[in-house]
C-alpha cells in the first residue's frame, strides 16, 4: 500500500531567507528616525536602527502572523541559523558556537549563573565592569559562597600594560573566572584583550569578554583571540533593532551553559542539533526579529562606506578623535587613554563643581539633563564608584559627523563650574 501524508513526516518548505528579500535595498543610504535638530552623541547606549533594518523586521513580524504555529516551531530555528551565519562571518567563529541572546546583560548571565562555583573560589573583575555584571555576580556569590576580586585598573591614565598588569595580578589559584570588558561601558577604553584572555589561559582559568559594545564598533576574531565566552549586543553598534546580541561559548563550555531562562523544550533530547543552540533559540514566546534580521543589518551598515564595516569603523574613529579633543579642549580637561585605546567613543573626566555634582530630573547629573533639555544634545554623564566621580561619554556612529561634536564643544563650557 503506498504511503500516504500520515506515514510520513512532511517537512515544509524553508522560509526565505530575509536577507534575499531585502538584497536590493541594503546599498541604500542609511536613513534614520532620530528627533529632528536632536544632536545624538550617546548611540553607544541604544544605538540607532536605519530604515531598512526596521522595514525587514515588519516584514518579518508579517510573516509571523500568516502561521505563528509553524514559525515558532519549525521556521524559528532557520531564521535563527541564518543569523548565526551572518555573526559568524563578522566574528570569524563557527556558527554552530553561537547563541542567540536579547543583549549582552542576558548572555553574561547565563554564563554566570552556570558556574560551578564552591565556598573560597574567586572571579576577578575589573573596576570598569559594567554594573549589572557586579549585581549579578555579587548574588550568585553570596549563594555559592564565592569571592568577588576587583582589579584596580587606572583611570584616567590607562595604558595597555597596567590594565594587564592589575588582572594578573588579582587571579590567584582560586580564581574560576576572569571577566573584562573589551570596551568598557562607562569608561570607554578598549581593553588588550588579547593579551589579558592570553594570561587567563596560560594560568589555566576560564574567560569571559565583556562584548557588548564591541560588535560594529572594531575588529573581532573569535578564532584568534580563544576566550572561553564572549557576550555580546548587536544593538549598540551595528545598526540591529533593541533586543539583539549572542553568546559565544568554547565547545568544551556549551554543554555546561543554560540560557537564564529555561523554556519547555530545554528537556527534549535532538540529536541533529546542539542542544547549546535549541535552548537558546526559544526561550518561551518572544519577539525574535531583531537578532533574525541581522543578516541584513550588517550588510546594510557595511554597505554605508566605500572600505565596508571596516572602512565605517575607521572613520567612526577618527571622527570621535577629532570631535572628542574639541570637546576635551572646551572643557579645559585631557584625553584620558591613548589613541590606541580609543575605539569610536571616549569618556571624558569632568570639573566636578563645589558641593558635587546634581542629580537631574531626568539623568544621573544635572548636566546632562541640561544638554538635553535646553540645548537638544543627548551626550550621557555619569560617576563610576571608585574611578572617576564625572564622566561624559561621547561616541561617534555612521550618523555622526564632525558637526555634532562642535556643537557639545560650543554650548559645554557654559555649564561647567
Amino acid at each position: 500500500m503506498p504511503a500516504t501524508t500520515t506515514d510520513r513526516a512532511v517537512l515544509p518548505a524553508r522560509p526565505q531567507p530575509i536577507l534575499d528579500a531585502f538584497r536590493d535595498r541594503v546599498a541604500e543610504p542609511a536613513r534614520h528616525g532620530i528627533e529632528p535638530g536632536l544632536v545624538m552623541l550617546n548611540g553607544a547606549s541604544y544605538g540607532c536602527v536605519p530604515d531598512v533594518v526596521r522595514d525587514a523586521q515588519r516584514e518579518l513580524h508579517r510573516r509571523i502572523e500568516l502561521d505563528p504555529v509553524r514559525f515558532y516551531k519549525f521556521d524559528l530555528e532557520r531564521y535563527c541559523d541564518d543569523a548565526r551565519q551572518a555573526i559568524a562571518r563578522l566574528v570569524n567563529c563557527d556558527a554552530s558556537d553561537l547563541a542567540l541572546v536579547p543583549n549582552g546583560t542576558f548572555a553574561m548571565s547565563s554564563v554566570i549563573l552556570n558556574l560551578p562555583l564552591q565556598p573560597g573560589d574567586e572571579i576577578v573583575v575589573t573596576n570598569h565592569e559594567y554594573q549589572a555584571t557586579i549585581n549579578e555576580l555579587t548574588r550568585v556569590c553570596a549563594r555559592s559562597g564565592a569571592r568577588l576580586v576587583v582589579a584596580r585598573v587606572p583611570f584616567p591614565g590607562t595604558t595597555e600594560d597596567n590594565a594587564l598588569a592589575a588582572i594578573e595580578e588579582a587571579i590567584s589559584p582560586r580564581t574560576r573566572l576572569v571577566i573584562c570588558s573589551h570596551i568598557a561601558s562607562a569608561t570607554s577604553v578598549l581593553f588588550p584583550v588579547d593579551r589579558i584572555v592570553r594570561a587567563a589561559r596560560e594560568r589555566g582559568v576560564d574567560i569571559l569578554i565583556d562584548g557588548a559594545h564591541g560588535p560594529g564598533q572594531v575588529a573581532i576574531d573569535l578564532h584568534a583571540l580563544r576566550p572561553t565566552y564572549y557576550a555580546a549586543s548587536c544593538h549598540k553598534w551595528l545598526g540591529a533593532s533593541k533586543g539583539t546580541g549572542f553568546l559565544y561559548a568554547d565547545p568544551e563550555r556549551q554543554k555546561l551553559i543554560k540560557p537564564a531562562v529555561m523554556s519547555c523544550r530545554t528537556h527534549l533530547s535532538r540529536p541533529e542539533r546542539k542542544a547549546f543552540l535549541c535552548d537558546f533559540d526559544y526561550v518561551g514566546t518572544e519577539d525574535p526579529t531583531g537578532n533574525l534580521v541581522l543578516p541584513v543589518a550588517i550588510e546594510h551598515l557595511s554597505a554605508q562606506h566605500p572600505g565596508g564595516l571596516a572602512g565605517l569603523q575607521k572613520r567612526n574613529h577618527e571622527v570621535v578623535m577629532q570631535g572628542a579633543r574639541l570637546v576635551a579642549d572646551a572643557a579645559g580637561v585631557a584625553m584620558p587613554v591613548p589613541e590606541s585605546m580609543v575605539p569610536s567613543m571616549v569618556s571624558l573626566p569632568l570639573p566636578v563643581p563645589e558641593g558635587g555634582v546634581k542629580k537631574g530630573a531626568m539623568y544621573d547629573d544635572s548636566l546632562w539633563d541640561a544638554l538635553r533639555n535646553e540645548h537638544r544634545i543627548q551626550a550621557p554623564c555619569w560617576a563610576l564608584a571608585g574611578v572617576a566621580p564625572r564622566l561624559m561619554r561621547v561616541s561617534c556612529q555612521w550618523h555622526n559627523s564632525i558637526a555634532d561634536f562642535e556643537r557639545l564643544a560650543e554650548v559645554l563650557p557654559r555649564l561647567l563650574p
